[in-house]
C-alpha cells in the first residue's frame, strides 16, 4: 500500500482550495515563506515604503496593477519580515476589505483615503498608508462621485500615467505626498533578445522540484515514493521526476508565456501552483483517498497510465483550470505541418510503434514506457499491448497524442519542426520595440505597412482601398495614401533583459508632413492576422468585427491620404480592367473624371 505520508498529501497544499491559498494582509505562513520567490518589484516596493517611512509627512503609496498579481502576497511578506518598518503604515486592500458591508468598495475607499483627499493633506495631519488597489477599481475611483474630494490624487495619477499602457520611471519622489507602484509593468517573464525567459516560473517549479532537505515536497519524494511498494508504476511518482527534469521545466515555461502571449490570461503564483498539481496528479487521482490509490496503481493498465501521464494532463485537461483551457490550444497535436502528418501516417499504419518511438524520442525518460512498469519488457513487446485493448483504435490515437506531446519534451532529433514561426517572430519584435532598436524593427514596420494597404484589398503602389457605397467586386475605388512610421518618441532601453514592458506592440504611423499621428495597439492575435494580410489573405466580416480597433484605425490613416483630390477606380466588367481618375482642382472648383491609358 502507499505509504501515509504519500507525496500526493503535500502536493494537495499546491491546489487553489487548500488553506494555504487563502490571502491575507496581515497572514504568512510557513508554506508562504518557504515558496516565495523574490521578484524585482519586491525591492521596488520595499524601497518606496522605506523611504516614505522617512518622510516627515503624509504618504500614501499606491500598488497598483492586475487581479492576482501578488500585490497582497508581496505586502505580507514584508510585513512578515520588516514587522517594524511596516507597523509605521496602515495598510487596506481594495479587493478584500470593507468597512461596512451595506457600503460600496468606492464609498469604502472614500473613507479610507480621507486623509489624503485635498482637505484632508491641507489639515497637517501625517497619515501613512499603502494601498493595495486593482487599476480597475483606482479607475472607478477616480471618476466616480467622490473625484472632486481628490482633484489632488487625480491629478497624480493622471501625470504618473498609472492607468495607461506605458513604462514610467517610478522612483521615490520627496516633494509628493503621492508614490506608486504598478505591478502591471512587472511581468512573470522577462524578454531577451533569445526569446522570452521567466527566473520567476523557474524557482517557484525549483521550489516543487528540488533536491533540497528544506524541500517538504522532496523529502516526501525521498522518504515515501522511493521507498513505496508501488512506486515503480506510480503515475504521480513518474510525473514529478519528469518535472524534475531541467529540459522538462524549461519547456513548460515557454510553454506557460506563449500561452499568456496568445490568451492574455493572468497568472498568479496561486494559479500557477495549481497548474503544477494539475501536471503531476490526474484529477482522478486527485479525488481517491490513500488507500483507494494504492488500489488504483496497483491494478492500472497500460492504456491507463498513458491517461495519466503529465503531457495527457498538460494538454487534455482544458476544464481543470484557465490556465490549461488556453495551454490546450497549444496542444501540438493541432499543429499543422507535413513533417508531423507524415510521421502520423506511419504511426497509424505501422505494424512497430515502438520502432518510431525509439527513433525520435530519448524513450528512457518517457514516464510512459518504464521497463519496470513491464517487467523489463522491449519496446516492440510494450507496443504489442495494442492488440490486448478493447477499443484498438482510441489506444492507438492515445498512443499518436502522445508520441507528438512528447516530442516537445523528450525529442531525439529535430526532424519535425513544431515551431510557431509568427509567435517567435512576434516575441522578437515586441522585445526591440520595448527596448527602442529602431533598425531591428524596420521589418516589423514594413510587413504591418503592407497589411494596412492590403486591408481593404491589393490596390496599387501606395494606394489603399476605400469601400464606398454597397460592397461589390465590379468596382474598386482606392487613394493613394503616403505613411511612414513615426518613431521620433520611441525610448532606448540600454538593459539587454527587460523586465518592465509593455506587453503589446504601440505602433504610430504618419503623413509625409507629420502633421498627424495615428498609432493602433497589436497583440499577438491582430499582429497574427496581419502578418496572413500582408501574404494575401483578405479579412472577413468575422476579422473585422474582432479587431474593430484596427478597422478604426484604418479609416483615421485613411484620412492621410488624398482623397480629396483624387480617386482612382478600376473597372473590372468583361475581361479587360479599365482604370480612371476622378481629380478636383479647388482653385477652379472642378471635377475631372479621366481614363487612365497604358496601364
Amino acid at each position: 500500500m502507499l505509504h501515509n505520508n504519500c507525496l500526493i498529501k503535500e502536493l494537495k497544499k499546491l491546489k487553489e482550495s487548500s488553506k494555504e491559498a487563502v490571502e491575507n494582509l496581515n497572514s504568512f505562513s510557513a508554506f508562504k515563506n518557504y515558496m516565495h520567490v523574490k521578484r524585482e518589484v519586491q525591492d521596488q516596493l520595499f524601497d518606496l515604503i522605506k523611504q516614505a517611512s522617512e518622510v516627515d509627512e503624509s504618504q500614501l503609496i499606491l500598488v497598483c496593477g492586475g487581479v492576482g498579481d501578488g500585490k497582497s502576497h508581496l505586502i505580507s511578506y514584508l510585513i512578515d519580515k520588516h514587522p517594524e518598518l511596516m507597523k509605521r503604515f496602515d495598510k487596506h486592500n481594495d479587493a478584500t476589505e470593507s468597512l461596512e458591508p451595506q457600503k460600496t468598495s468606492i464609498d469604502t475607499l472614500n473613507d479610507v483615503l480621507d486623509a489624503f483627499s485635498d482637505e484632508g493633506l491641507g489639515s497637517g495631519a501625517k497619515t501613512k498608508l499603502i494601498l493595495a488597489i486593482n487599476l480597475g477599481a483606482l479607475n472607478n475611483f477616480i471618476d466616480s462621485k467622490y473625484k472632486d474630494r481628490f482633484t489632488k490624487l487625480i491629478n497624480y495619477v493622471n501625470s504618473q500615467k498609472i492607468l495607461e499602457a506605458s513604462i514610467i520611471n517610478n522612483t521615490f519622489n520627496q516633494e509628493s505626498n503621492f508614490q506608486f507602484i504598478n505591478f502591471s509593468d512587472y511581468h512573470i517573464f522577462t524578454l531577451t533578445d533569445e526569446g522570452p525567459r521567466s527566473e520567476y516560473i523557474k524557482e517557484i517549479l525549483n521550489k516543487v522540484t528540488g533536491a533540497d532537505k528544506g524541500n517538504p515536497f522532496y523529502q516526501a519524494y525521498e522518504d515515501h515514493c522511493l521507498k513505496c511498494e508501488q512506486g515503480y508504476r506510480c503515475p504521480i511518482k513518474e510525473n514529478y521526476e519528469m518535472l524534475s527534469k531541467e529540459n522538462v521545466k524549461q519547456k513548460i515555461i515557454d510553454i506557460l508565456v506563449e500561452a499568456i502571449v496568445k490568451n492574455k490570461i493572468i497568472i498568479s503564483t496561486r494559479s500557477l501552483l495549481n497548474f503544477i498539481y494539475d501536471l503531476v496528479v490526474n484529477n482522478e487521482l486527485d479525488n481517491a483517498n490513500t488507500n483507494r490509490l494504492a488500489d488504483r496503481v496497483k491494478n492500472l493498465k497500460f492504456e491507463e497510465h498513458i491517461k495519466y501521464n503529465f503531457t495527457s494532463n498538460l494538454y487534455g485537461h482544458k476544464e481543470l483550470s484557465n490556465i490549461l483551457e488556453a495551454i490546450s490550444d497549444l496542444d501540438p497535436i493541432k499543429t499543422r505541418r507535413e513533417s508531423l502528418d507524415d510521421i502520423i501516417i506511419n504511426l497509424n499504419i505501422t505494424e512497430d510503434m515502438g520502432c518510431i518511438f525509439s527513433e525520435y524520442l530519448n524513450v528512457a525518460e518517457g514516464s510512459y514506457i518504464r521497463d519496470s512498469i513491464f517487467n523489463n519488457t522491449n519496446l516492440k513487446e510494450i507496443f504489442n499491448q495494442i492488440k490486448l485493448v478493447r477499443d484498438q483504435e482510441t489506444f492507438k490515437n492515445d498512443l499518436i497524442k502522445l508520441f507528438v506531446r512528447q516530442y516537445l519534451f523528450t525529442c531525439k532529433n529535430t526532424k519535425l519542426n513544431l515551431e510557431d514561426k509568427i509567435y517567435k517572430d512576434y516575441m522578437k519584435s515586441l522585445y526591440y520595440w520595448n527596448k527602442g532598436e529602431r533598425k531591428s524593427l524596420s521589418s516589423l514596420y514594413e510587413d504591418i505597412n503592407s497589411a494596412i494597404y492590403k486591408w481593404n484589398g491589393v490596390n496599387q503602389d501606395e494606394n489603399i482601398g476605400l469601400l464606398i457605397g454597397k460592397n461589390q467586386v465590379k468596382y474598386k475605388t482606392s487613394q493613394k495614401l503616403n505613411i511612414e512610421p513615426y518613431l521620433d518618441d520611441l525610448p532606448y532601453v540600454p538593459e539587454d533583459e527587460l523586465v518592465k514592458f509593455v506587453p503589446n506592440l504601440i505602433l504610430k504611423f504618419t503623413n509625409a508632413d507629420r502633421n498627424e499621428i495615428y498609432n493602433i495597439n497589436i497583440d499577438f492575435n491582430l499582429y497574427k492576422l496581419l502578418v496572413k494580410v500582408k501574404d494575401g489573405y483578405r479579412p472577413n466580416k468575422k476579422d473585422k468585427h474582432n479587431y474593430i480597433s484596427f478597422v478604426e484605425f484604418i479609416q483615421k490613416i485613411k484620412k492621410l491620404g488624398n482623397q480629396n483630390k483624387e480617386l482612382l477606380i478600376e473597372d473590372r466588367n468583361g475581361n479587360e480592367t479599365r482604370r480612371f481618375k476622378l481629380t478636383y482642382n479647388k482653385s477652379f472648383d472642378e471635377y475631372r473624371f479621366t481614363e487612365i491609358k497604358g496601364v
